[in-house]
């Protein structure tokens, strides 16, 4: 068992309940209820869903990465690639639209995540 895979894996687990939970309240509820297309209402719960599905799959992913050594650079690749296109996405944006990347801290996360899931495929 590689522990640092299974941390990253767990912490995605985590970070998707946050999604869900607080994140769902705070952000998605808002904007599903905001003056906005019904179409683009739609989208954004598509694309708020799909956000949900990705870190649940990259954590089960790098926990299966963590207990399966002969494949985990397989299974562990692509949720890496995608934690890392999360936390640059929200540091761009963070930075290009609001100023600073700390309104947007989730970036942290997502590095975290990523850096966590190299050191244990090191």
């Amino acid at each position: 068992m590689n522990p640092w895979l299974m941390t990253a894996g767990l912490a995605a687990l985590v970070l998707d309940l946050v999604h869900i939970f607080p994140g769902g309240r705070e952000i998605h509820r808002p904007m599903v209820a905001a003056r906005w297309p019904d179409p683009a209402k739609a989208v954004w719960s598509v694309v708020w869903h799909a956000a949900t599905a990705v870190m649940a799959l990259g954590g089960l992913a790098l926990i299966a990465a963590g207990l399966l050594p002969q494949v985990a650079w397989a299974l562990a690749a692509l949720p890496v690639a995608l934690f890392l296109s999360f936390a640059i996405l929200f540091l761009f944006y963070g930075q290009k639209r609001l100023g600073t990347v700390w309104v947007l801290p989730q970036w942290l996360a997502f590095l975290s995540i990523a850096a966590l899931a190299l050191v244990g495929l090191a």
